[in-house]
This record gives structure tokens, sequence and C-alpha cells, in this order.
């Protein structure tokens, strides 16, 4: 092995490995192989020194298996290469109104500090110093307009390519008409603020991108499996649903699965709720990147690879799927069309008083980042969230759907597992004012409590009744095939051993009832926080902006207020790692029968004599 220890103490080691000084590939796999051990805490790279610091939990394992597993890394990195993110299924149209503010590209290229903070820094610098030291006003104002760049050179594209306008021609004008009018300070401190912003959330991206699971890497260990009582000896990208293999301590778990023989104590994957040990049983379940600390355990995959939850969060956190929500295309067409009438309210002021501070002050409005920033933000760890508990909602639509749920049908057509469950979730439903069916194959059934039993050949009058009615329907089915007949309705699977991530489809990831309720739960205080974090954001600016109109308030306060008010949504109400999973009663719940005989035995359908 080329890497070797050069300093060791507890719970931290000290690798000398000559390849990374000129490897940058290499290196990034080492770093991030190691950071997926469950047991490591920080992991620290030298290049130029060709080290590598690795902090872990020394009370877990004896030193030599953590030295050990930590070795591994570094000859599984030679051969391990990232797997490719699942294809979105997200429409080409769902991004919402992109501004430089917000920066809501998801796919933007994550910039350097000096990128983000060298020009702005700069330019506040000069400015703060031009009226002691008198400097010229063209070097002040260059380095202003400079700070400026990325507003003007998207604004540039945008004529380019024929867009309409958007909000960043009125920031371009509100920086370009200050600096001209020899007023550098806002303008400086605007394009500085919104750079320690961006590089703050750029930061804490690169943290979340850099801890690529090793569950998820080609290539990077063999196994040993028992697959149809034969046993085969196969790479980790290779195992599939069913395969039984065994862990020893210091591995990790490479797929979600169930214990079957042996007691072991866990430590959890980093993603996890509680990193506290845990000990599993015979019967439990086990989650893809957690790690064995003592004992011996079989487990038998249940999912691997991207449908794991570790590969649901991660494919989460790379395409941040969250702009495809009713929400987002409201805010969205909102500036779109208020662009205009914004710079019209800006020359009328400008005529009608010939006060230059009035005039410039709606240019101000912030039209994109209040929503932006929530969806970025409140709903992206919202469905990190709802994987935790066992809920996968694809993209921010699903979950704005699932919030805004007023019927729920189950389709037991192919049977209902767990009866009992299923009738507390329909009490539980019913609470909330969530009106529930239950698609029965024969009219002989036993009926289920608080919910509308129907059969088959009513299903089609019961599609009518909702689409007049405008509920927005959630599609319960079992099995492998999803049989959702309506494209608005919401699909929920219960508990597929293979779905596609990306997909459209609430999929419950345990057979669970109780898991359906947490999801709703949680999407509907998501949906909450996000409404709170717009008003956070714009009642202040609506404040400042008409202060500057009618009360000649400084432009700094408009900079300081709309700067602070988006650090505050985006970074202390907004990334919130917990959410209410108990629903609430929101309002009466409507009277359903307990039994059903003759069709006018159901109020809710208008059907047909």
């Amino acid at each position: 092995m080329e890497q070797q220890i050069v300093h060791a103490t507890v719970g931290r080691v000290r690798f000398r490995v000559p390849r990374l000084r000129w490897d940058a590939n290499y290196a990034e796999l080492v770093v991030q192989l190691l950071e997926s051990l469950a047991i490591v805490e920080r992991v620290r790279l030298n290049r130029q020194a060709a080290t590598v610091v690795v902090e872990y939990q020394p009370h877990l394992l004896a030193a030599n298996t953590i030295h050990d597993a930590l070795s591994r890394c570094f000859s599984q990195a030679t051969v391990a290469t990232p797997q490719p993110c699942p294809p979105t299924a997200a429409p080409a149209d769902a991004i919402a109104l992109e501004d430089y503010e917000a920066q809501v590209e998801a796919d933007a290229r994550l910039e350097t500090d000096w990128e983000r903070l060298g020009l702005p820094l700069v330019a506040l610098g000069v400015s703060l110093l031009s009226v002691p030291f008198e400097l010229p006003f063209v070097v002040v104002g260059a380095a202003v307009l400079a700070s400026a760049w990325p507003w003007f050179q998207r604004v540039g594209h945008q004529v380019s390519q024929g867009h309409p306008p958007n909000v960043d021609l009125l920031d371009s004008l509100w920086i370009g008409l200050h600096t001209a009018n020899g007023q550098f300070l806002a303008p400086a401190l605007k394009t500085a603020m919104v750079g320690v912003r961006a590089d703050v959330r750029d930061r804490h991206r690169r943290q979340q991108l850099h801890a690529y699971p090793s569950v998820l890497m080609e290539h990077y260990q063999h196994l040993t499996v028992e697959r149809g009582q034969v046993p085969l000896t196969i790479e980790s990208q290779q195992l599939q649903a069913g395969d039984i293999f065994w862990l020893q301590p210091g591995e990790l778990v490479p797929a979600d699965g169930k214990v079957l023989v042996g007691i072991a104590e866990i430590e959890p994957a980093h993603f996890a709720l509680s990193r506290q040990v845990m000990v599993v049983r015979p019967g439990d379940s086990l989650n893809a990147g957690s790690q064995v600390i003592t004992g011996q355990l079989q487990v038998q995959a249940t999912r691997t690879g991207w449908q794991t939850r570790l590969g649901l969060i991660t494919d989460l956190l790379h395409t941040e799927p969250v702009y495809d929500s009713a929400l987002a295309h409201q805010q969205g067409e909102f500036a779109r069309h208020a662009v205009l009438p914004t710079l019209a309210l800006s020359a009328a002021l400008w005529f009608s008083t010939g006060a230059y501070g009035p005039a410039i002050a709606p240019l101000q409005f912030d039209f994109g980042s209040g929503v932006q920033l929530s969806l970025r933000t409140v709903l992206l760890s919202a469905q990190v969230f709802a994987v935790q508990q066992g809920v996968y909602l694809p993209t921010a639509g699903t979950l704005e759907y699932l919030a805004q749920l007023n019927c729920l049908i189950i389709d037991g057509r192919s049977g209902i597992p767990d009866l009992l469950g299923c009738q507390r979730l329909i009490q539980t439903l019913r609470r909330i004012g969530i009106a529930t069916y239950v698609v029965h194959p024969e009219a002989h059934t036993v009926p289920m409590e608080g919910a509308t039993d129907l059969t088959s050949d009513r299903l089609s009058d019961l599609q009518c009744y909702l689409q007049g009615k405008q509920y927005r329907v959630g599609w319960l089915s079992f099995g492998e095939a999803c049989s959702c007949p309506l494209d608005q309705w919401l699909p929920i699977r219960w508990a597929p051993s293979t779905f596609t991530p990306n997909a459209k489809v609430v999929v419950l990831l345990d057979p669970e009832w109780a898991a359906l309720s947490r999801g709703i739960a949680l999407a509907r205080d998501a949906l909450e926080r996000t409404y709170q974090n717009v008003a956070l954001i714009t009642l202040p600016n609506l404040a400042v902006t008409f202060g500057g109109m009618f009360l000649g308030l400084h432009p700094v306060v408009n900079v300081v207020t709309n700067n602070v008010t988006a650090f505050m949504a985006e970074f202390l109400h907004g990334d919130a790692p917990q959410f209410r999973t108990e629903l609430l009663p929101s309002r009466p719940a409507p009277s359903l029968p307990t039994t059903q005989h003759a069709r006018p035995s159901i109020p809710q359908l208008a059907f047909a004599p």
C-alpha cells in the first residue's frame, strides 16, 4: 500500500499518500470514501504535503480495526468512481424566475471565494474610503460597477436571448443610477452582502455534495452474497434486493435491509436523525451507510444503490428538484408581469416630483428572493426529512400537492395489508378533513369505518364527482404497478420493491400506514414555513421601499433590511432540520357512512339514477 500512517493519537490519525499530490480525482474520492464512514467525524486534506488527517470516534471500535477500515478507503479509491445521478423527471419549465440575488440555478457552478467576494469587498472598501481620502469619482464608480458585473451580465444575456425583462434589470438600474449619482455606499454594500450570502450558501452546498456515500460508488469493494441459495462474489454496485450477506465489525452496510441473524451495535449513517449507537436484532431494519461496531449480522438487502434512503437523500441534494411547484410558477409569473409596472411607477414618480430618491426607490421591490430561497432551503430540507421519516417526495410539486390533499382513494382491489393500521389512518385523516374512499373488488366486503366503500364499477362516477369538486386527490395503490387512473391525481405507492427515483410518485419506503400521515404533516408544515419566509422577506421590503418613496429613507437601510431578512429566511428559519410529523385538525371532517348497501347511501357522489 502506498499510504502510511505518520502519526496517530486517540481519535486522530494522519496518513501520508504521495499520490494525493498529483492526482486530484484520487484525492477527491479518498475524501469522499473516508467521510462516508459513519465513525469518521472530520477529514482534512493537504495535497501540497500529500497528507490526510482523519478525526474519528475512538470509543466505538478498536484502533487497529479503525485504521484498517480507513486504509481500505485508499485502495478502494484507486478503482472507485461515483455513480451518476438518476435522470431527473422534472419538466424543462420547472425553474421559477431566475435572478442573480436568489441564485436559483440548481446546476450552477460553485464559484471561488474571490469570484463571489473579491470585487464586492474591494468596491465596499473603496466606497468607504472615498470621502476621507477624496478618491476620484471614476475610480470609485468603476469599482462599484465592476462588483455588479454579474447583474449586468445576466441582463445582457436576457436581452440577447430575446427574453422579457426580469428582476435583474431592476437591480442593475438601481445600482447603475446610484453609482452615476455618486451614492456609492448603497450599491457597494448590496453587492458585498449578496456575495457573502452566496458564499455561505456555496460553502454549505459544498459540504453537502462532498460527502458522496461509498455505497453509491462503482467498483469500490467486493461482497460475498447468497442469491437464490447460490454463493456469489460480486462488486457492491451489483447487489440486488433479496441478496443475503454477512457483516463484520468495522464494515459499512452496503444497502437497506433486514437483519436475519445476529445481534450487533450499529453506528447510524451521517444522514440519520440520531447518531446514537443502537442495537439491532433479527427483524430490525438497517440503512445503507451505517457501520457495524460490535457483533456479526446476516442481512437481506431490500433496496440498493439510488433506491436506498442514503441514495435518495444524496440525489435530492445534488439535483435540488424544488422548482416545479405551483408556488414557484405563481411567483415567477407575478415577477415577470411586475417588472414593467415597476419601471413605469419609477418613471411616473420622477416626472411628477422631479426627486431622484423617491423615483429610484421602487426599483428595490423584491419580487423573487422570498419564494426562491424558501424553495431552496425549506422545501429541500423537508424532502430530505421526509426520506428520513420513510416517505420519498421526489419534487417540491409532489410535496405541495400532498400538503393540499382533500381526498385519499385506497385501491384495495388487490388486498389491503394491515387492516388495523389502515383503519387508524382513515380515522386520522377524517379528523383533519381529508375524505377517504376505499375501492373493493366485490360488493360484499368488510366496511372501513370512517371511509366510503365502493366497488370498481362505481370508480368512474367517483372520478367525475371529484373532478367536478376540483379536489386534490391522492391514489394509494399496492403491488409493483401504479394504477392511478388520472394524471392530475397524486400517485402514492405502498413500499414497492423497486421504483424510479425522480418520478413524480410519492413512495412509502416501508409498509407502514403511519408514514403517510407523517408525510402529510411535514408537507403542510414545510408549506407553512415557506409562506412565513415569504412574509419575512416581503413585508419589510415593502416597508423600506415605501419609506424611500415617501419618507426619504436612505437606500442603505433598504439594502441592510433586504439582506438581513433574506439571511434569516435562508439560514436561520429556512434550513431547520425538524418538521412537524403529527397531523393537527384543520377543519370539520365530512360525515361519511360506515356501511354501504345501495348506491344512494353515499352522499358525496352525484350518481345518475
